[in-house]
């Protein structure tokens, strides 16, 4: 008689490392990402024709991602594996403190549940004539005609808008502030993604300018939750701070205004630079694409006329909102969303170290052929409501997806939606020639050096 040994199950293949794009022996892409950190990723995703490629900031190995597939895992399927992480978390929190683009967790998950509500579609229509109301003072104090730069000036007019949404306040004229927030997100790109990455103590000259512009705007939101306890409640002011102010958690206690101006200035400081560089981006679309601005124009004419455009409109401006979609597209305002492997994990079927930096590249997966026919073109007719509906899930993330989706996107959309139409209406811009522009990250997509055009107001 004979014997046979149980046969032993055979070892699973351990997932292979991701394809890794070739670097400097010191520094891998460290100069590239520093130097242009948009182009540098969308060099790399264009190499990876799977939506994942490897590489290194010095000695720190990272991931860029750009296909659908790729960017759900990292950002819904296994959003426990990838967090904030270090680089983000230093470079992020002494701004914003523990606000909503920082903390995580269960910190994290209630202030969300306190936040959201305040945010919802059913929320943000009460803010739709503030931010028509501003637009319009802004655009009739100009003296027309004259040049431009449209980046400033979106800068200076969402500044506005953004601050009576969410403080009842003015922030008119105010050029230190203005270039606080530049100089404060310029040292964040580069908290995020220097070989170094130096904490904001160590005493350089750009760590010191940056607590400069820091405590500036800090003490700058701080002034509008100081005023507003003084005044006690006030039930005529229409603003997020006043709906974050009277919440209550489940316990019933209220937020700590150490918390408060975190999430307030989270707030202000995200909502007010995506709407500024978005609206900038799609006014210079429409002013190198005639025949969309003039689909656009003949929509609101038929529409509006020259009535003051109101929030029961935007159902009747489809075409409006499609070319701000669009624009986001081509430029997304979170064009980069970075994550931090916080065990070991797998990613495309590939093996992911803990500690590897991954880069959500937004700007490359709203270009890919594959997903956005003619991607290089600028056609708002993709985000007809078929269309729209056609795209794979996590093909469009203008806001980001998942559990930390930007909280304001619903209030950013009607936003666009609004300004696009107010601007369109009462504004003919018109491009200076010989100009040569180019996306430059600076936590959001910004239109570098400027878009320079001559504006006059319509009669």
């Amino acid at each position: 008689m004979t014997t046979t040994s149980p046969s032993l199950p055979l070892e699973r293949a351990a997932p292979p490392a991701p394809p890794r794009a070739r670097g400097s022996l010191l520094l891998g892409h460290a100069r590239q990402i520093q130097r242009d950190t948009i182009t540098a990723l969308a060099g790399l995703s264009a190499r990876a024709p799977e939506g994942i490629v490897g590489f290194r900031i010095g000695p720190s190995p990272a991931i860029a991602v750009s296909t659908p597939d790729t960017v759900r895992e990292v950002l819904i399927e296994r959003a426990e594996d990838y967090a904030r992480g270090r680089r983000q978390t230093r470079a992020l929190t002494p701004l914003m403190g523990q606000g909503l683009l920082v903390s995580e967790g269960p910190v994290h998950a209630r202030q969300r549940r306190i936040i959201l509500p305040h945010l919802s579609p059913r929320q943000v229509p009460k803010y739709a004539d503030t931010v028509v109301a501003e637009a319009e003072r802004y655009i009739a104090e100009w003296k027309t005609p004259q040049e431009v730069d449209l980046v400033a000036e979106m800068n200076s007019m969402t500044m506005d808008i953004v601050t009576q949404l969410l403080f009842s306040s003015s922030s008119r004229d105010n050029q230190a502030l203005a270039r606080a927030i530049t100089e404060a997100f310029e040292w964040e790109m580069h908290a995020l993604t220097s070989v170094l990455g130096l904490p904001l103590w160590v005493p350089t000259a750009r760590n010191r300018r940056a607590r400069e512009n820091i405590a500036t705007i800090r003490a700058w939101i701080s002034r509008f939750i100081e005023e507003r306890r003084s005044a006690g409640p006030d039930t005529s002011s229409v603003d997020l701070l006043g709906d974050l102010m009277s919440t209550r958690y489940e316990d019933g206690s209220a937020m700590s205004d150490s918390l408060l101006l975190d999430e307030a200035l989270t707030a202000w400081g995200a909502s007010q630079e995506t709407s500024a560089d978005a609206q900038a981006w799609t006014l210079y679309l429409l002013g190198t694409h005639p025949d969309v601005r003039e689909r656009l124009h003949q929509e609101i004419e038929d529409t509006v006329g020259r009535r003051t455009v109101r929030h029961e409109d935007l159902a009747d401006l489809p075409y409006c909102m499609q070319v701000f979609k669009e624009a986001m597209r081509l430029f997304p305002p979170a064009s980069m969303i970075p994550r931090q492997a916080v065990r070991d994990t797998t990613l495309g079927g590939y093996a992911v170290k803990k500690g590897t930096m991954v880069f959500v590249n937004a700007y490359s997966l709203h270009r890919r052929p594959e997903v956005f026919e003619d991607p290089e073109a600028f056609d708002p007719g993709r985000f007809e409501r078929s269309r729209e509906r056609a795209l794979p899930k996590g093909a469009y993330l203008p806001f980001g997806t998942g559990g930390n989706v930007c909280p304001g996107s619903h209030l950013a959309l009607m936003e666009g939606h609004l300004l696009t139409a107010v601007l369109a209406q009462r504004l003919t811009v018109e491009l200076l020639p010989g100009q040569s522009i180019r996306p430059h990250l600076m936590v959001n997509l910004r239109p570098d050096p400027g878009v320079r055009a001559r504006v006059c107001l319509k009669d």
